[in-house]
């Protein structure tokens, strides 16, 4: 009785740690982002919509601490992650400078890429680090390079990596923004997902050490360390510290097939909390509620009609939008007050014959929100839903006047008409050429002196 009554007590000593985590469970009405504290900047990153909805101070340079194994490990995972069970044997070069957190690898001591990278992605050990580094680069600055070049290649341009292990550098930076963008590259690796969340890993003994129990050093998973901030929502990525650069934070969090990164830098602790922890879980816990996907329009919503030509039965078609239109937005916008559509018309009728699904149009849809720094601008195509067959008797008569409209007709009717018309002249000018030609001449002078003439008188007296 008395061991029930203690794991009861210790359950509740548990739960009652974890609240500064669900705290706020009242406040899930409330949209805007949460009041953050003791935190250099943070960011939040929709992985599916590559899209950041949050920030705050995203762009200051902070040193990365223990989240560039977060790069190590993608590189890892790229060059080695298809032969897990590979041994490698760990040179001396690799552990000589090994400094902070490291799981005492030893010379020439054989491990299989499994264990280092577990090592790596749950333990946050350095010495695994650099082994990993000198197996696939030959060298940590030959590797340092590649994770700087993948940096940029990713799109983290404002960060600058020095070491694999984190531990500080004045000329080794990044920002809450690139390590968002980071973090949410490694999490597309599942093997790096499942390995950050474990709370442990235990290393068989090897040619040269005994079993080894390595631990999660993410306080939301690690069940050795503090206990208040264990929870089942967040799953992954890496977590640690540095005096200089402080507590960080980036972990991932999923809802109806979103998922969330959220990275917290630089910050304090004091004698209650780690605020990487309470302040993430603050960020997570509000994209998971605010934010989602709103449908603006569906494929049966008409949104204009077009005039139809030449058609047999009907003068207008309709057009639709192409596909269902639903846009990540913050859930507290109001669609029709928020959301702008648009359109235009690629022509002002159609010509019969029309086949379904023919495209007519563009239509933008577009959301702005200054407040929040949120904008989107989205081009879907119009398209028709029906068939309109053509008036035969229309479309002859529509060659006819196309034909008559034509440069090359007029042209034609022009030469046509000169042509008759001269033709015409010249058979006036023909025909009374003839007339004239054999009609009988007139004696002008007898016409003229009557007195030539026979007086038919006198010819009678005679």
């Amino acid at each position: 009785m008395k061991r029930f009554l203690s794991l009861i007590l210790l359950i509740a000593s548990i739960l009652t740690l974890a609240m500064p985590l669900f705290a706020d469970d009242s406040e899930e009405e409330n949209y805007d982002p949460p009041e953050l504290v003791n935190i250099a900047s943070a960011s939040v990153y929709c992985v599916e919509e590559n899209r950041y909805i949050y920030g705050l101070n995203e762009d200051r340079q902070v040193y990365p601490t223990s989240t560039v194994k977060l790069m190590v490990a993608i590189l890892a995972v790229e060059k080695l992650g298809d032969d897990l069970e590979r041994k490698i044997t760990v040179p001396v070069e690799a552990i000589l400078k090994v400094t902070g957190n490291n799981i005492g690898l030893k010379r020439d001591e054989v491990l299989t890429v499994r264990q280092l990278l577990c090592a790596l992605i749950c333990g946050g050990a350095n010495d695994a680090a650099s082994v990993l580094a000198f197996e696939i680069a030959g060298s940590v600055e030959e590797f340092v390079r590649l994770m700087n070049e993948k940096a940029k290649a990713i799109g983290a341009d404002s960060t600058n990596y020095m070491n694999v292990s984190g531990m500080h550098h004045p000329a080794m930076v990044t920002t809450a923004k690139d390590t968002a963008l980071i973090a949410a590259y490694a999490a597309h690796s599942e093997l790096i997902c499942e390995m950050s969340s474990a709370e442990k890993y235990v290393i068989e003994a090897t040619n040269k050490s005994g079993q080894r129990t390595i631990y999660n050093k993410n306080c939301y998973f690690a069940t050795n360390l503090e206990y208040k901030y264990i929870w089942s929502v967040p799953r992954g990525l890496n977590a640690g510290f540095t005096a200089e650069g402080g507590y960080c934070v980036a972990t991932t969090a999923t809802k109806d097939g979103l998922t969330y990164v959220v990275a917290v830098m630089g910050a304090k602790a004091d004698d209650d909390y780690i605020y990487s922890y309470t302040e993430a879980a603050k960020l997570i816990k509000w994209a998971l509620r605010a934010y989602g996907y709103k449908k603006v329009l569906s494929t049966s919503d008409m949104i204009c009609e077009v005039p139809v030509r030449l058609a047999s039965r009907v003068d207008y078609v309709a057009l639709f939008p192409s596909e269902l239109i639903e846009l990540y937005l913050p859930v507290d916008v109001d669609v029709e007050r928020d959301v702008k559509i648009t359109w235009e018309l690629d022509e002002d009728w159609f010509t019969a014959p029309v086949s379904e699904g023919q495209v007519g149009g563009t239509l933008t849809v577009s959301f702005e929100d200054a407040a929040r720094g949120d904008r989107f601008v989205g081009h879907y195509d119009l398209v028709t839903r029906s068939n309109v067959d053509r008036n035969n008797f229309l479309y002859i008569l529509d060659l006819a006047k196309m034909l008559f409209a034509t440069k090359a007709f007029r042209v034609c009717v022009i030469i046509a008409v000169t042509a008759l018309a001269a033709y015409a002249a010249v058979s006036v000018w023909m025909y009374w050429y003839r007339q004239n030609r054999y009609r009988p001449h007139t004696n002008v002078k007898n016409r003229k002196n009557p007195k030539n003439q026979k007086n038919p008188k006198n010819s009678q007296r005679r």
